[in-house]
């Protein structure tokens, strides 16, 4: 008769063993979401997770993956700092419209295309190409409005227009960016923590309250490894100062820190990070 060999087990949900419950490397099975777990000791005793549906997830004990989903659309992005988490994607401000020339001669192009796109750029962003070859605009086409191209030169029948047009300027907020809803006017809260191999990174800071106005600056953080080091310019205030700065080195991570002047505040930023 078969023999059955079982591990420590628990059918709770959530439920997971502590140091104290397993000896190393003995294992344990959460059956209900069946989950196994072993004890490790890398000088430290821990409790490790190893299974298919994991309640948290980490790579090489730096990278920590989050542990709900984003919104529809969204992308993993992370804070520099190890940790991962769902920011909203870029969206495309390329579109590409193609007009296949049917009437003996054409020089004017608007409206909708032969996929039923309808014809909007930036003046100025657009590329116009004629059976392949890239057009030159002023000396081979002008841009009468956004929603027209003008040849100067007839296009014919058979011939194939394509535009690929930029309908807007790139959003710049779709890289280091963050945004803190504070509600305290508690001191020195951590406003953005990065690696101290970052050593200089430069902010764009803006603060909103909904009725005491807007506050924008920038500023400069600098770290030698040890100490921190930021200075504050280029200050724009449509009321009153809604935010004062600090900074410091603290667990590796070079830091810069806000006060909010009043709660309920909202504080965005931008970095550009040199290492």
């Amino acid at each position: 008769m078969a023999t059955v060999i079982q591990f420590k087990r628990s059918a709770t949900q959530n439920a997971a063993p502590s140091v104290s419950d397993l000896s190393l490397g003995e294992l344990a099975v959460n059956t209900y979401h069946g989950r196994l777990y072993t004890e490790k000791n890398d000088g430290s005793a821990a409790i490790v997770e190893v299974g298919s549906n994991p309640a948290t997830l980490s790579v090489n004990d730096a990278i920590a993956f989050p542990t709900s989903d984003g919104t529809n659309g969204q992308l993993l992005g992370t804070n520099g700092s190890g940790v991962l988490g769902f920011v909203d994607a870029a969206s495309s401000s390329l579109s590409t419209f193609i007009y296949s020339v049917s009437a003996s001669t054409q020089t004017v192009f608007s409206g909708s295309d032969d996929n039923s796109a309808t014809l909007s750029y930036t003046v100025g962003l657009e590329g116009v190409y004629l059976n392949g070859v890239k057009l030159v605009s002023g000396d081979d086409y002008v841009t009468t409005s956004s929603t027209v191209i003008t040849l100067q030169a007839n296009a014919v029948s058979g011939d194939s227009l394509q535009i690929v047009a930029q309908t807007a300027v790139s959003n710049l907020v779709q890289g280091f960016y963050t945004t803190s809803a504070l509600t305290a006017t508690t001191s020195d809260q951590v406003l953005s923590s990065n690696g101290v191999a970052n050593k200089a990174i430069k902010y764009v800071v803006m603060a909103s309250h909904a009725t005491l106005g807007i506050h924008a600056a920038e500023v400069l953080l600098i770290n030698d490894g040890s100490n921190a080091y930021f200075v504050q310019y280029g200050d724009a205030i449509s009321n009153a100062s809604l935010m004062s700065f600090s900074s410091d080195i603290s667990g590796g991570n070079m830091r810069l820190l806000v006060t909010p002047v009043n709660t309920n505040t909202t504080i965005k930023t931008f970095q550009i990070r040199l290492t």
